[in-house]
């Protein structure tokens, strides 16, 4: 079987290929719509063909479409058809001076003198029955007047009321012609200059309002209709003629693989699948006729074609047959584009669901021609596939004149049943049921125009074998009618499947198992005849589609039937404001289109569907050929806002809102200037104040400044509250970010009133509830008290009744204020009355609100009850706190007292950052730059001293490098704090606080550890020894820092966190947009562990730099004349001691009062730069260090020789003299044994030498770079050593101070 099958498809498509090349294009291209003919000066004409004959008329329309090519006031002829007998003009239309004329019956009629547009499609139609006196000619289904005239130019004059039209005559079209033996000549004079399309003739008078875009049934727009001689058809899509209803003829075959013949009703359904599957949705099938077909059959008298001899060949005699469908396109579509698509759709091959079945259409046979109703009835061959029908032949009779009564009608349907011989595979449902509905209702009286499957309800889902009830079932599907009528059906569908055997079935190989589906559809009819009662009606349709149906492969059970008569036939005129202009659309029967031209480009044309429903009613328009008019929110100032476009005006404003995420100051004026105009002369229905919240929603999400427009958001939204209608009790409007909740009440039954929202995420709407106690989760509860109901209007007749409105802002950043020391830290909620007596304040009983922290207040700052001001900031309005006040406050929640109403928060103090914004941000970039850059030479310091071994010889260097080291993490940890903060991580946050924490107080250390060493240079004369003196140092300054986070992590782990840190709300900001930092968060534990620390440490060293500053003028004093230094020099060094000791620390207690912003700019630049300070006066600016550089680090004439610096190091003290004592044991002191190789030591006399018992620490670092005296020389190169105790340092000490 499987072998067969794949054979049948190369057969099939090996007979496709082998078909003549130009066999499909023959059929695309017999229609000429889409085609025009041009007439040049190398084509003159075109010629009806002789065997396309005119019979005599008493009445008739012709109807064409011409575009000139330049204005002319020669005379020119469009068509003329000639007598055949009487050389003159039996029927004609052209012009002249100016004029159009029509020619008639030897007459001739004409126009006031009128000027067609160049370049531009003209549509004409002119009509004439033998009952009036004169023809009728329409532009563009507009009448245009004539009267006739006095000759005519193309013969004698006649008597124009002639009886009939004379038939057999010649036709042409572009040029005039007289008959000469027989022959057409044209006469030369009278060519057209331009395009002519769509010439049709019909034998009867048409009524115009409107382009007619149907076929004609006497003279074709098709090619073998007309002789073009030398003017072959152009190609012109800018001609369009939109049309919905078309009938096609088409010829198919059906190969069947079990080679068996293919029954009627079979090929029916086959037909009908396959044309469901291989058109568009948009495309509706009401009627689809098959028949059979012979070798000699015939279709509309159209001689049998190659091709069809070729079916013949390759399709057996009884598989072939020939269909009529008539096709309903919604929304309708350009004539030629129909064409095309369905001669490119159809010639898709369709193979069933069993591969037994193949179906190929005849791609020649395939012709489209648009009809002017689906209504007139189709003669079908013998063998016409026609519906089983209860309903009495004189009921359904066809007239042309009938009357069409349109209905809807509704189905469910369920459950396909089949025998062991049914198709397996899965159906689809749709094209089961426009099947049945097209076997069922006859085709010549009723026509199915939509079809539309509804969702199934889960509830009624069912698998394996198991049946629904019935009465379970929703009824909800509508049909359609002429005089209209909706019916809800339910069916039962039950295909039967063949399924493999599982591994739990023991039976045969194969099994059958039955699937039923329960489908809703709604579909609507058309009935053709008259009728004078639709209960009849209705019992007809009912009757005809509850028998079950069977085809052999599935069977439908109709379980429910619901029918409803169409009553509204047309759409009412409507104005409709786009971004593309104002459109008025006329009056305009359902299932027809209206076409309107563009505002800002005449030329083209929008188009609008008027859909035939139960409720027929006007579709979205197509305005794609049209230009926007309203481009930008400013181009709205353009718009007039009035009761009738204000939903239309809402639509422009999403639509605008849709590219934009950020509204400048213009833009939201505008766009808040219209909704308050909507507001006000708008009725403020449910759906459009929905549509009201949600622009705003959209506004408040936005990264637009709102400041300037807090007041006008909040009066916008009161407003929706106050002017809503159409609601029962209460309603409910809710969007991102907001919520408007309206509650009616009656004075004198007030007890209380109370609004919550339960819970709220940014982006998503707020969960609202009424009259409920609050729980777990609520973000914000308003209770009213019982007095409020004082505040109602009393016995007011004239007002309406009052009503409560809710707000609620899940937006902080709309009430951003320029309050510096405290930031929203609640959603706002609101509450007013409408028509109230009297502005709602002094209440005897308190409002209560209750409102959950975006930020839980874990450190117990301030929490402040406020209200929002609107008359504060110059009309921007503010927070203020008259009238409210904390009643109690916790870490998550805070409940608020006021006695007025307004909208209500609660504001959390942030003092600790009270700059401006823009100073903030210029002190945060300095810091950020500074910390970057002293964390570089920090770097280069330590590397520095850590790499060159004889530069952290002594005390000094050591100290320095420990100092460095803690200010380049600090630093460090400074410029990555943000970004590990804005990981949202509490334990991250809580590591990055304590780190920082630890280095700045393990730099304070060390600045202290440095007066400290100074302190034991300049002030101990006399030491101990201190064994391990640098150890001891590293111990306390590495370790008291250690001891103190601990301290604080033990006692209160939750003082480091993020200045807004929250678990919740990690994403939150202060209203002054300040970054989150993790620090310390807790007031004590900062000015203990911090301030007090501080405090400590630069007390002691501000003692030890004075204690130097003294010494260093005992020493200036006691120098000899001419030894002295320049003041520039003596304060390099101070400056060096000052940054050294941390001194410019102390700069941060003093930034408060008027020199606040002065002293913190200060503060931030010393500070951040004291690790580039450290690098120039200790590395840059010390000859030694500059020294080891050249030595190591430099090539060719810069690099120095290591002996030169010991020539150096020599030069800068006094050689020691050789002593004649021998060698004492050394006294342990507290100086290094490594002293730097730049230290100069001289030897002072034997026995001063003696007496000193230990020896202080090197101060070189600290004081190298002090303009201080040298000691005086005596004249036998010794030093004069004053032995006053505690007056004068040792000689190791002064030597390496004087270098």
């Amino acid at each position: 079987m499987m072998f067969s099958q794949k054979s049948l498809n190369v057969f099939i498509t090996l007979s496709l290929l082998c078909s003549p090349a130009s066999a499909t294009e023959q059929g695309a291209l017999l229609s000429l719509w889409g085609n025009v003919a041009k007439f040049t000066s190398g084509c003159s004409h075109w010629s009806l063909k002789p065997q396309v004959s005119i019979p005599a008329l008493q009445e008739f329309t012709v109807c064409l479409s011409l575009k000139f090519e330049a204005l002319s006031h020669s005379t020119w002829t469009a068509f003329m058809y000639l007598h055949p007998e009487v050389q003159y003009a039996e029927l004609g239309f052209g012009g002249k001076q100016g004029r159009l004329v029509v020619w008639l019956c030897g007459a001739e009629w004409i126009t006031d003198e009128m000027a067609l547009q160049v370049s531009r499609w003209h549509s004409l139609c002119l009509t004439w029955a033998h009952t009036k006196d004169r023809p009728a000619l329409y532009i563009e289904g507009k009448a245009i007047e004539m009267s006739p005239a006095h000759s005519s130019d193309t013969g004698p004059s006649v008597n124009p009321s002639c009886s009939k039209l004379a038939p057999n005559g010649t036709l042409t079209l572009g040029a005039s012609h007289y008959l000469a033996d027989g022959n057409i000549n044209i006469v030369p004079i009278t060519r057209l200059l331009g395009s002519l399309s769509q010439f049709r003739l019909w034998g009867r008078e048409q009524e115009v309002t409107s382009p007619i875009c149907t076929e004609g049934d006497l003279v074709k727009w098709e090619r073998d209709n007309w002789d073009t001689w030398a003017c072959a058809p152009f190609s012109d899509r800018s001609l369009q003629c939109e049309w919905s209803f078309y009938k096609v003829r088409l010829m198919f075959a059906i190969f069947r693989s079990d080679e068996n013949k293919t029954e009627l009703y079979k090929a029916r359904d086959i037909a009908h699948k396959w044309l469901r599957k291989v058109l568009p949705t948009t495309i509706y099938l009401p009627r689809v006729s098959v028949f059979e077909v012979t070798r000699s059959s015939t279709e509309d008298g159209r001689v049998q074609t190659s091709r069809e001899d070729q079916v013949v060949r390759w399709a057996p005699t009884n598989d072939r047959f020939h269909c009529l469908v008539h096709i309903n396109v919604i929304p309708s579509l350009d004539v030629a584009a129909v064409q095309s698509e369905m001669s490119t759709n159809l010639k898709i091959p369709y193979v069933d669901h069993s591969g037994r079945l193949t179906l190929q259409a005849d791609p020649d046979s395939i012709h489209t021609t648009p009809v002017e109703s689906l209504t007139a009835t189709t003669v079908s061959p013998s063998g016409v596939v026609t519906s089983p029908s209860t309903v009495t032949p004189a009921l359904f009779k066809t007239t042309t004149s009938s009357t069409r009564s349109p209905f809807t009608s509704t189905a469910t349907t369920s459950g396909f049943t089949a025998g062991p011989s049914s198709v397996s595979g899965d159906y689809d449902p749709e094209e089961i049921l426009s099947t049945w509905l097209n076997t069922r209702l006859p085709d010549d009286t009723m026509m199915v125009l939509a079809l539309q499957m509804l969702p199934k309800d889960p509830r009624y889902r069912v698998n394996g074998d198991a049946t629904p009830s019935a009465q379970h079932l929703p009824s909800e599907c509508i049909t359609r009618f002429h005089r209209h009528r909706p019916s809800h059906q339910t069916h039962a569908l039950i295909p039967r499947h063949r399924l493999k055997r599982e591994s739990n079935i023991s039976t045969s190989d194969e099994v059958f198992a039955y699937k039923v589906s329960r489908e809703s559809c709604v579909f609507q009819v058309q009935v053709l005849t008259s009728l004078s009662d639709t209960q009849e009606m209705e019992e007809i349709i009912r009757s005809l589609l509850l028998p079950p149906y069977d085809n052999g492969s599935i069977s439908i059970a109709t379980e429910d039937i619901q029918i409803s008569r169409i009553l509204i036939f047309n759409c009412e005129a409507h104005s409709h404001q786009t971004r593309k202009g104002l459109f008025q659309w006329p009056p305009t029967s359902g299932g027809k289109n209206a076409a309107q031209p563009c505002p800002k480009n005449p030329g083209r044309y929008a188009s609008r569907h008027c859909k035939l429903c139960l409720s027929t009613q006007w579709m979205d328009p197509d305005l794609e050929d049209c230009s926007l008019v309203v481009e930008t929110i400013p181009d709205l100032d353009q718009v007039k806002v009035t009761g009738d476009n204000a939903l239309d005006v809402i639509e422009m404003i999403v639509s605008l809102l849709k590219n934009h995420s950020t509204l400048n100051y213009k833009e939201l004026a505008t766009v808040l200037d219209k909704l308050e105009d909507i507001v006000d002369l708008s009725v403020v229905t449910p759906c459009l104040g929905q549509a009201l919240i949600n622009i705003i929603s959209d506004i408040l999400e936005s990264d637009s400044n709102l400041l300037p427009f807090t007041n006008t958001i909040l009066n916008i939204t009161e407003a929706v509250g106050d002017s809503i209608v159409g609601y029962d009790g209460s309603s409910t409007l809710v969007a991102p970010g907001i919520a408007v909740s309206v509650v009616d009440v009656v004075p004198g039954l007030f007890g209380s009133l109370s609004f919550g929202v339960s819970s709220y995420r940014a982006g998503a709407k707020p969960e609202i509830f009424i009259n409920r106690y609050p729980f777990n989760g609520t973000v914000a509860f308003i209770s009213l008290p019982s007095v409020l109901q004082y505040s109602f209007p009393q016995n007011s007749f004239s007002q309406s009744p009052p009503r409560v409105t809710f707000q609620f802002f899940g937006i902080p950043m709309l009430f951003k204020t320029s309050q510096k020391d405290a930031t929203l830290n609640t959603f706002v909620v609101s509450a007013s009355v409408t028509n109230a007596s009297s502005p709602i304040k002094d209440l005897a009983d308190d409002v209560e609100v209750t409102l959950q922290h975006l930020i839980p207040n874990t450190l117990n700052r301030d929490l402040q009850c406020v209200y929002w001001n609107f008359n504060k900031n110059n009309g921007h309005g503010g927070w203020d706190d008259y009238g409210c006040r904390k009643h109690n406050s916790s870490s998550d929640y805070t409940t608020c007292l006021c006695d007025h109403l307004t909208h209500f928060g609660v504001l959390l103090d942030t003092s600790r950052i009270p700059l401006d914004p823009a100073n903030e941000q210029i002190l945060t970039i300095m810091t950020y730059v500074g910390c970057g850059v002293s964390s570089l030479f920090l770097g280069i310091t330590v590397l520095t001293y850590t790499a060159f071994e004889k530069l952290r010889r002594d005390y000094p260097s050591q100290i320095l490098i420990n100092l460095s080291l803690a200010l380049l993490g600090l630093n460090l940890m400074f410029l990555v704090n943000s970004w590990l903060s804005s990981w949202g991580l509490y334990g991250l946050c809580v590591a990055a606080a304590s780190t920082m924490h630890y280095f700045l107080l393990a730099s304070f250390t060390w600045m202290g550890l440095e007066a400290v060493n100074m302190y034991f240079a300049l002030v101990k004369v006399f030491n101990v020894y201190i064994p391990s003196y640098i150890l001891k140092f590293c111990v306390l300054g590495w370790g008291i820092p250690l001891a103190i986070c601990v301290l604080v992590l033990v006692v209160n782990r939750e003082a480091y966190s993020s200045h807004l840190y929250t678990d919740a709300q990690s994403s939150l900001q202060p209203l002054d947009n300040s970054d989150s930092f993790c620090w310390l968060q807790d007031d004590v534990t900062f000015y203990v562990s911090v301030v007090a620390y501080a405090v400590l440490i630069f007390l002691f060293n501000i003692a030890v730099f004075v204690v130097v500053l003294i010494q260093i003028r005992h020493m200036r004093a006691n120098s000899p004349a001419g030894t002295r230094r320049g003041l520039l020099h003596d304060l390099k060094g101070v400056s060096s001691l000052t940054l050294l000791l941390g001194l410019t620390w102390t700069v941060g207690f003093f930034t408060w009062g008027p020199a606040r912003i002065v002293l913190l700019y200060l503060f931030s630049g010393l500070n951040s730069l004291q690790g580039l300070f450290i690098f120039l006066f200790h590395c840059l600016m010390k000859e030694n260090v500059r020294r080891q550089w050249r030595i190591h680090l430099c090539f060719g004439r810069f690099r120095l020789e290591e002996h030169s610096e010991w020539s150096n190091s020599a030069s800068v003290g006094v050689m020691a003299k050789p002593r004649s004592d021998p060698p004492r044991a050394s006294v342990p002191s507290v100086r290094s044994v490594k002293s730097s190789s730049t230290d100069s030591t001289s030897a002072s006399s034997g026995s001063s030498q003696r007496e000193l018992s230990c020896k202080r620490p090197n101060l070189g670092l600290f004081v190298n770079s002090l303009a201080l005296p040298r000691a005086q020389i005596s004249p036998s190169g010794a030093r004069a050593v004053p032995h006053q105790r505690g007056t004068n340092p040792t000689p190791g000490w002064r030597n390496h101070l004087l270098s």
